[in-house]
């Protein structure tokens, strides 16, 4: 896909891009629970950025992972702005809706936002000028993207893309990426589905512990299987069975090690 962006800043790591001068693609902003990681369950206002290259067979937000021409805000009644929209105007959104909905925090999600890191960068600079907490969620492969955003970010939340996953060997990626959250209040999480091979999950925690034995792992069972919307015989139990696996492993390396669903599809909201 090609780039659309119009990154009008070729800035180094941490410098500021004004907001008047950077544009984005946005599928949807909207307020929800939290539904995924270690902060499950806070209110959270969402950006959810447009477009991601990550091949995750199983992924979950596929509306958001081509550009579209549309934003839709979910207030109680959906309104609908033109794309790309400039960080100036997103950040009017995001704090016009932060008022109203009273969020703890703001996540930035996707798609994938630091493929567009010129504008996350700038979207996020300014929400922390207005005293709102960045959360960030990441698929762990933009590394130079995440340099610009990180003084911004106040959590980070990275995937570890197995090869099982995307068909895809990621593991120098990521491991550039875990060395640059180091220092930042964030954790680390890997899907797995009643397939995953037990040895890339391996692998993932020993990368893990490579870098930091401190950092939060948590294993998402893949939401279809979880609650049983799979047609595969016996699935649930196999991915049950191998979360177990997984987590007794992952504590000989990793000091924090938890197993969490996507509550937010268990309590049907978006």
């Amino acid at each position: 896909m090609a780039n659309q962006i119009k990154n009008v800043s070729n800035s180094s790591a941490g410098e500021p891009t004004r907001t008047e001068a950077v544009t984005g693609y946005v599928s949807e902003v909207f307020c929800s629970v939290q539904g995924e990681g270690l902060y499950v369950g806070e209110r959270h206002l969402f950006l959810r950025t447009a477009g991601c290259t990550a091949t995750c067979y199983w992924c979950d937000t596929v509306s958001s992972k081509q550009e579209s021409s549309l934003c839709t805000v979910h207030r109680t009644k959906k309104e609908s702005l033109t794309n790309p929209l400039s960080a100036e105007q997103t950040v009017a959104v995001l704090l016009d809706f932060a008022t109203e909905a009273v969020p703890v925090r703001v996540t930035i999600t996707g798609g994938e936002p630091l493929e567009q890191s010129d504008f996350v960068t700038a979207v996020a600079r300014e929400l922390k000028r207005h005293r709102l907490q960045v959360y960030l969620e990441t698929n762990g492969l933009e590394v130079e993207g995440f340099r610009k955003v990180r003084p911004f970010v106040d959590i980070v939340a990275m995937d570890i893309k197995l090869p099982h996953a995307t068909g895809e060997i990621h593991w120098d990626t990521h491991r550039d990426f875990l060395r640059w959250i180091v220092g930042k209040s964030a954790f680390v999480k890997i899907v797995i589905d009643s397939s995953t091979p037990s040895a890339e999950i391996e692998v993932a925690t020993h990368l893990i512990a490579e870098i930091d034995r401190s950092i939060p792992l948590v294993l998402q069972p893949e939401g279809k299987i979880f609650k049983r919307d799979s047609d595969e015989h016996h699935a649930r139990e196999k991915l049950m069975g191998l979360l177990d696996e997984a987590q007794r492993f992952a504590l000989g390396c990793l000091q924090d090690v938890r197993v969490i669903p996507q509550c937010h599809k268990i309590l049907k909201v978006r």
